[in-house]
């Protein structure tokens, strides 16, 4: 069986992680399938990238996230859905501010 886990990488004291696919039974630092990201929790703000898209195939393929992956992944898809929230009021901002400008401006007819 496969999980989606993360794998240890850097110094003594200095840990930053690979999120992988990895069997289940091997060792944590072993052979995996696949990196789909990476955390580093020593950063200010914490680097956190993930492939969402290669983490859903591999769930649809049976693999199984950690606990400490799953609250990783819920944190990525609440900043992307805040982000995409934050666009799109933006473009809307921004719609009614050129539609004001072009209400306001003269008409040379």
């Amino acid at each position: 069986m496969l999980r989606i886990r993360m794998s240890r990488m850097g110094g003594k004291k200095d840990p930053h992680y690979r999120v992988v696919v990895a069997e289940r039974r091997g060792p944590r630092d072993g052979r995996f399938v696949e990196s789909v990201g990476y955390y580093n929790p020593a950063l200010n703000p914490i680097r956190l990238k993930l492939d969402l898209e290669r983490i859903d195939y591999w769930i649809g393929m049976g693999a199984q996230p950690s606990e400490t992956v799953r609250s990783l992944i819920r944190k990525v898809r609440t900043q992307a859905e805040m982000s995409a929230e934050v666009l799109e009021t933006a473009v809307e901002e921004k719609v009614e501010e050129a539609a004001v400008v072009e209400g306001d401006a003269p008409d040379n007819s």
